[in-house]
């Protein structure tokens, strides 16, 4: 079961995404994950490992806290 947390990371990877215009394979290619993982954690369906999150943060050009804070 997904905590709220992972969903409202997820939304924010999504958001975040969607607003440059990059599908999940852009956002998966800058930052060196897989579209599966990309898709899992903008579901929820997979926990936002930090190592992750950072290479995604790194990828959308913004400090972690700005992905992961609310």
């Amino acid at each position: 079961m997904a905590t709220d947390i992972c969903k409202w990371v997820g939304g924010r990877i999504r958001q975040l995404r969607t607003k440059r215009g990059w599908t999940q394979q852009i956002l998966a290619d800058h930052a060196e994950l897989t579209r599966e993982h990309i898709s899992a954690l903008e579901t929820a369906r997979s926990e936002p490992g930090l190592c992750a999150l950072e290479r995604i943060a790194d990828a959308l050009e913004i400090p972690l806290k700005d992905l992961i804070g609310r």
